[in-house]
């Protein structure tokens, strides 16, 4: 059995363990349609920054 010290060690590489992959067509639609929400997200929260700059400038007038 491992010590405590030796199990919870800074140092220690994580090392994650995975799932065989089945379905390969479904893993891929996954991962794009995952990648497609992230550049959605990304895209309306810089939208959203834009709006409020622009509209603190416009009362800065």
């Amino acid at each position: 059995m491992k010590s405590f010290a030796s199990t919870h060690s800074c140092t220690q590489k994580n090392v994650k363990e995975h799932t065989p992959i089945y379905d390969l067509q479904a893993y891929l639609l996954r991962q794009r349609k995952i990648k497609s929400q992230k550049r959605f997200k990304n895209f309306k929260t810089a939208l959203t920054c834009l709006m409020c700059f622009s509209l603190f400038l416009f009362y800065l007038k």
